[in-house]
């Protein structure tokens, strides 16, 4: 049953196909010039204010928080609304009027920067992004919803601003920006709990991007933006920001120049698409609080090109457990055609989390060699150049999958090691469902793929299907989350390392080095790391 050269070649044009197609569809939109209908949000338009902003650190407290807050107060007034200061912080707050609101609609942004950096990224560019929003709508048709800005000040020296703040008792729905990086798309990142409402609002954004698994995720790390603080008061809201180089983030990179003009078209684009469509829905169903309606439920979310898809988060059992039902029919199925023995189907499942494991041991030891090379890296987790030290992690992973494929598949065939490959992404779809509701789908629909593939391997005892098909979601949902891992904590955590073994695990099924040239790959990824790793050194 193992596919011939033709069959790995088609897979492997298939695979590379699909990656390039998915990260094309993640990349961000093209700035719009300054002459496109005022209708439209325009990076260009916002650039210049970027600049002004961004000038210098402004930190709460320094002369240049104080310049740019009149400044923003007087161009608030000029875009036609009755700004505020409020004391002690200085935040800007103004709203908009609906024609018969149910609601606000807040566009939230911090006005102050680290002392170390002038923040262009964070937070100058969405503070710049919400007023050429509030320019966009104010030439379109007016909304049914008031639209609030809330500029916040104190944001980096405890999310101060935010703490004074003081939410009206009708519904609201928080749109908070930031930046951890200077690049990259604008990413929905963290919703309120109940976000099936905010979800259906998403899906008008023209080039979604971000998805439930970092909603998930982003509940269960300690990082804070100012809707840490609007979320346990009950209150809806919706965190995005852009995240690639975030090396630069709270240094002096962070400027004007290093500021990509794409993310910023991305991040107020998405503003202002949210800001109408939330603009013109009853808020009182996303706000409990302030109604009397039940809460919502939530959602499952994720791009694919242009589209966000969605689903109830309460599928994601049924689907998890619809890939291990799979697989254990499927290997029944092989079993009855003798294509594999309870034993192999066994070995290949038990063993199968040994690349994870292998993999996060050889990240981490990378590291510690790292730190023994370079003890300055000790501080540095998001090194100034990673990318030499990213390949090395890749291909590390690839080393621990590799190896384990080469194995597994010796002693117990090509059909239980791809079995096997799936096995770790079906029981981690089930975790997940468990402990991680909304991140399921990162690992279930592999594992679907790889048991639907493998069922009409098994069935027409011709592989080539399988070989083209089974792989294409691993790479579509993994590949992206795993180059976003390097974002958690840069080479410095096991994290990617074991997000590129998940995705290695089913390409590798799927391709089936094997033979005497088996030994080929290992070897290549262990050349490349070593080799990566010197270059980084160097």
């Amino acid at each position: 049953m193992r596919p011939g050269p033709v069959a790995r070649l088609i897979a492997l044009v298939v695979l590379v196909a699909a990656g390039v197609a998915t990260f094309l569809g993640l990349r961000p939109p093209d700035p719009v010039p300054a002459d496109t209908p005022a209708t439209e949000f325009s990076a260009a338009r916002a650039l210049p204010v970027v600049a002004d902003i961004a000038r210098e650190p402004r930190p709460l407290g320094s002369a240049a928080n104080a310049r740019v807050r009149d400044d923003l107060d007087a161009r608030l007034t000029t875009l036609g609304l009755t700004p505020r200061v409020e004391s002690p912080f200085g935040n800007v707050v103004a709203t908009l009027p609906g024609t018969a609101p149910t609601g606000q609609v807040v566009l939230a942004a911090h006005v102050d920067s680290v002392p170390q950096g002038p923040g262009a990224a964070d937070d100058a560019a969405a503070v710049a992004a919400v007023l050429e929003t509030v320019r966009a709508l104010r030439a379109g048709p007016p909304l049914r919803n008031d639209v609030t800005v809330l500029l916040t000040n104190g944001e980096e020296a405890g999310l101060l601003g935010i703490r004074q703040w003081r939410p009206p008792s009708t519904p609201i729905v928080v749109l908070n920006h930031e930046a951890r990086g200077v690049s990259g798309a604008s990413l929905l990142f963290r919703t309120s709990p109940g976000n099936a409402g905010l979800v259906h609002a998403m899906r008008a954004v023209p080039h979604p991007a971000g998805d439930s698994s970092l909603v998930a995720i982003f509940r269960l790390l300690p990082n804070d933006t100012d809707l840490s603080v609007v979320i346990p008061a009950g209150r809806p809201g919706i965190d995005s920001a852009f995240v690639e180089e975030p090396e630069k983030y709270h240094t002096a990179a962070d400027s004007p120049a290093n500021l990509d003009p794409a993310s910023i078209q991305s991040q107020g684009s998405t503003m202002l698409a949210l800001a109408r469509e939330l603009g013109a829905t009853d808020l009182a169903p996303l706000d409990p609080t302030a109604s009397d309606l039940p809460p919502q439920p939530d959602a499952v979310y994720f791009p694919l090109g242009d589209v966000l898809v969605t689903y109830p988060v309460a599928w994601e059992w049924p689907l998890a457990g619809l890939a291990v039902v799979g697989l254990v029919v499927v290997a029944a199925l092989a079993r009855r055609r003798e294509l594999l023995t309870t034993r192999d189907a066994l070995l290949a499942g038990a063993t199968s989390p040994l690349p994870l494991v292998g993999a996060a041991a050889l990240a981490i030891g990378l590291w510690q060699l790292l730190l023994v090379l370079r003890p300055e890296y000790a501080d540095r987790p998001f090194l100034d150049r990673p990318v030499p030290y990213e390949v090395a992690t890749v291909a590390l992973a690839v080393l621990a999958v590799s190896v384990w494929h080469v194995r597994v598949r010796r002693r117990v065939g090509p059909c239980a090691a791809a079995l096997g490959a799936a096995a770790p992404l079906a029981v981690l779809g089930l975790l997940a469902a468990a402990f991680v509701p909304g991140a399921a789908f990162l690992t279930t629909w592999p594992a679907l793929g790889l048991v639907i593939g493998q069922a009409l391997s098994v069935a027409t005892r011709n592989s080539t299907a399988a070989t083209v098909l089974a792989a294409v979601p691993s790479v579509v949902f993994l590949a992206p989350f795993a180059v976003a891992a390097f974002g958690i904590g840069g080479v410095a955590t096991p994290i990617p390392a074991v997000a590129f073994a998940l995705l290695g695990l089913p390409v590798v099924a799927v391709l089936d080095p094997a033979g005497r040239r088996a030994a080929a790959l290992p070897a290549l990824a262990l050349v490349v790391a070593v080799g990566a790793t010197a270059v980084g050194v160097a």
